[in-house]
């Protein structure tokens, strides 16, 4: 006897066609509320429908984050095209004190990125706090990408390691030393404190909300 397919009803198929597009346009998965949203529904409710996609084949979880999940069947129950050009790279929240900003622990999701680009695929992303850097064009609450380097350039946007805390600043090099410079004149540049640069943002990318 063959096996039946999984048959979704008709809110499961609106809210994986969601999902899908919302990960296309966006490089990442919407968040249960994002969802709930969209759908004028309870974020309970949308739990509901995506744990029985998931359990039906259609979405794949990665571990209880907001952005854990992605799409890895279509509607009608055939497998998406996996993309060879595409990595899923991870999306790393807040990092608080003495805590290392690549633990497991502090993964909130994951973001597609094109394995060729930059010709390098050591990445991750990282989600941006504060106003320090909005005349750069870099907001609360952005995705920085960012390549893992422990050097940088003049002029370049990094992501340091200050006080065990991670935060983002244009690495000047002056003769005299090399400090962090903020790019938003309520803030000062941070001159006098220590500092690692775990990696250099390569790209960024935002979250629309329509009015």
């Amino acid at each position: 006897m063959s096996k039946l397919k999984p048959v979704l009803t008709k809110k499961q198929k609106k809210i994986l066609a969601f999902i899908a597009k919302f990960s296309e346009d966006n490089g990442y998965p919407p968040t249960f509320k994002e969802i709930a949203d969209k759908f004028l529904l309870t974020i309970g409710t949308i739990q509901d429908h995506i744990a029985a996609l998931s359990k039906k084949g259609f979405l794949e979880k990665r571990a209880e984050k907001a952005r854990g999940f992605i799409v890895v069947k279509n509607s009608d129950g055939g497998p998406l095209v996996s993309k060879s050009d595409v990595n899923m790279i991870p999306l790393y929240g807040n990092v608080a004190a003495g805590e290392p900003i690549f633990a497991s622990d502090n993964i909130q999701g994951y973001i597609t990125m094109e394995k060729s680009a930059r010709g390098h695929n050591l990445h991750f992303a990282l989600k941006v706090k504060g106003e320090s850097m909005t005349d750069s064009g870099i907001y609360d609450g952005d995705i920085v990408i960012v390549r893992k380097q422990d050097a940088a350039d003049d002029g370049d946007v990094v992501i340091a390691l200050l006080d065990d805390e991670a935060t983002v600043k244009t690495l000047r090099n002056s003769k005299i030393k090399a400090y962090l410079e903020a790019s938003n004149s309520r803030y000062k540049s941070i001159i006098n404190k220590p500092f690692k640069i775990i990696g250099k943002v390569i790209e960024l990318r935002r979250e629309y909300y329509p009015a």
